[in-house]
Order: structure tokens, then C-alpha cells, then sequence
């Protein structure tokens, strides 16, 4: 393993430090949190990555990116474990990488550049800012390149982390920037299923969770961002085949097998 320290200056991007290293099969590290940004080069093998936003494959030509605060674990595939160049850095006021993707493509070339400064005896500042802005300024070409696809991705990941709020498909075309109807078709275009479903999905799987965690039918359909139990119990009747009380009344096992899936 190596890791080089950098000499830095006020930069408001501020390099740390950067490192190598050829994992062991099934070698794990964390779960473990950060005070800076880590990006990692994947050149070889494959390998996970778990986050707050999901479990994320990983393989040679990815990179992966751990945010300050993030609660992650990476873990090398027994079979073919990943080979990895990280570098990790600062940022003065500014945030990035804020949407929950973790892994993307490694532009063409940076690899290869971060290899070589981590064969010389002095790491340079200048290379590694060098290497930070190509790849905020690739991700964020990326984002601008897909266009409404990206942001429909973004959409379904709000939807995940936020179907506790009175979101519906309006107020996700207003705010997110599209017309209702363009929005349906897109996103209905990319995922087989219509936003209002998504969002209904996500909030019943959640519920079936409370509910089998103990919480009341009453307490598992407020916080899933239902208002009302008796569409609740609607709801989780059609999808799921018994009503959220005789849910609650079974043991978690046999809860969990009532399964959607988008």
C-alpha cells in the first residue's frame, strides 16, 4: 500500500494525499467514515461498495466516490479482487457529487497520469488538482450530455430517500423542471413503471418494514407519507394480498415475503 501525503496550498479544491494498493481476495474496510472526499481507481478485478444510497459493483475502469460524512464499506470480490489508485481532497464551502451516484467511467487517461505521479518520488500538487477538475468537469459534462435522463434518475433517487414528504408528480415536474405529462412518459420510458406507482411502491415497501418492526398501522402509514389509513390499507391490500393490520399480526418472516419490485 502506498500513501503520499501532498504539500498543499490555499487552493479552494485541496489535494490530501493519494495511494495504491492490490487487494486480497474478499478484503474489506469499514464500515468507516471520512472528512474528506476519496475517489478511487478501480484498474483491475472488481469489488462492492455499500453506502447510505445502496450496495454499488464496482469494476475495472469505474471509479467510486466516498463523500465526507458517508458511513461506507468497500469489500474485493474472492475471485477477482479489485486493484485500486485513490486520491482524496477538500473542498472550501463547495460541495460535489451530491446526487447519490457513487461509481462512474473513469475518463480516458487518468488512470494512467495518477500511476506515474505515484511512481515518482515527489507527488505533484499541480497534477493531482489537475486530476480533480478533469473529473468534476467529466461527471459534470456527463450530467449535462444525458440531459433528461439524468435528471429522471435524480427524480427516483429523491423518491427513495424522501416518499416520507408529500411528494407527488407535480410538484416533482415543478421542481425538478419538466412538464407532467413529459415527465410520466421518461420516466415511465426508463423504469417500466409511472412515477405515482414508484412513489406508492416505495412508500408501502417502507410500511410493510415499519409494520414488521412493531409500529402501528396508524404510525407505519404517517411515516411512509400516507395521510390518510384507510387509502393506506387500500393501497397495501391491492399490492400486497392482506390488510396492514393482519400484516402486523404475522411474525417478520412471513411478512417479508410479500414483495414488489421496480
Amino acid at each position: 500500500m502506498e500513501n503520499c501525503v501532498i504539500d498543499n496550498n490555499s487552493s479552494r479544491i485541496i489535494p490530501l494525499f493519494v495511494g495504491h494498493e492490490a487487494c486480497e481476495p474478499s478484503h474489506s474496510f469499514g464500515p468507516y467514515v471520512r472528512d474528506c472526499y476519496l475517489v478511487h481507481f478501480c484498474i483491475g478485478g472488481r469489488g462492492v461498495l455499500s453506502n447510505s444510497y445502496g450496495t454499488h459493483e464496482v469494476r475495472e475502469g469505474n471509479f467510486f466516490v466516498i463523500r465526507p460524512g458517508e458511513i461506507t464499506t468497500y469489500t474485493a470480490d474472492s475471485k477477482s479482487p479489485w486493484e485500486y489508485m485513490w486520491i482524496a481532497f477538500r473542498t472550501e464551502g463547495i460541495e460535489y457529487f451530491t446526487d447519490g451516484i457513487s461509481v462512474f467511467e473513469t475518463p480516458s487517461g487518468i488512470d494512467e497520469r495518477l500511476a506515474s505521479m505515484l511512481k515518482s518520488e515527489n507527488v505533484c500538487l499541480e497534477g493531482c488538482l489537475a486530476i480533480i477538475y478533469e473529473l468534476l468537469y467529466s461527471v459534470a459534462r456527463g450530467e449535462e450530455k444525458d440531459g433528461g435522463d439524468y435528471k429522471i434518475h435524480r427524480i427516483k433517487r429523491y423518491i427513495k430517500y424522501n416518499y416520507m414528504l408529500p411528494i407527488s408528480v407535480s410538484s416533482l415536474a415543478r421542481d425538478f423542471g419538466f412538464e407532467r405529462s413529459y415527465l410520466y412518459r421518461m420516466f415511465k420510458r426508463k423504469y417500466g413503471i409511472g412515477v405515482k406507482e414508484y412513489i406508492s411502491s416505495v412508500r408501502l415497501e417502507n410500511a410493510k418494514k415499519f409494520l414488521a418492526d412493531g409500529y402501528s398501522v396508524k404510525e407505519s402509514a404517517a411515516m411512509s407519507g400516507y395521510d390518510d389509513v384507510f387509502n393506506f390499507s387500500k393501497a397495501f391490500k391491492t399490492v400486497y394480498g392482506v390488510s396492514p393490520s393482519k400484516a402486523k399480526s404475522e411474525n417478520k418472516t412471513q411478512v417479508k415475503k410479500y414483495e414488489i419490485h421496480t
